[in-house]
């Protein structure tokens, strides 16, 4: 009886890792912040939005979104080492609220990126005024660019950019 159940504890684990081993793996990818913001105008959504720019072309996407200055910093981006993640948290009613991006991964061939959303503490002066945060960063360009992007908030996916066709 006791092999029976060691035999059937075996199966388990050995089954389990099988399955661990055949999971998509991720690889992290360093970036820096371009800009961290919490702008009273531009992104109009309550929702949160990741916006992917690959090129110099798409760099007028986040236009009216982010700063004079970040607009500039990509505009001098080198799109064929970098590209650039924008995370708009969504209009808040308050300050206090923040979008924070923790980590990017690659996961087969999709980005992921990993963020944070905070909300305003008891203990913090809150401003009633509406904002808008969001989190802007260059990404070092790996063996390809994926246009297949998801926003993922507590394992759970957010938001995602379509995959090019």
């Amino acid at each position: 009886m006791r092999r029976l159940q060691y035999l059937l504890w075996l199966t388990i684990v050995v089954i389990l890792m099988g399955l661990m081993a055949c999971g998509p793996r991720e690889t992290e990818l360093p970036f820096e912040t371009i800009e961290q913001y919490h702008r009273s105008e531009g992104y109009d959504s309550p929702e949160p939005c990741l916006v992917l720019i690959t090129s110099q072309q798409e760099i007028d996407r986040l236009e009216s979104l982010v700063s004079r200055g970040a607009l500039e910093q990509l505009a001098e981006l080198d799109f064929q080492q970098y590209f650039a993640i924008a995370v708009f948290r969504g209009v808040r009613p308050t300050s206090g609220y923040d979008i924070i991006i923790e980590r990017i991964a690659r996961r087969g061939d999709k980005i992921v990126v990993y963020a944070q959303f905070w909300e305003p503490r008891l203990d913090q002066v809150i401003l009633p005024e509406v904002t808008s945060p969001y989190h802007l960063i260059k990404v070092r360009r790996g063996d390809g660019v994926s246009q297949e992007t998801e926003l993922v908030f507590q394992s759970q996916i957010v938001t995602s950019t379509p995959p090019s066709r």
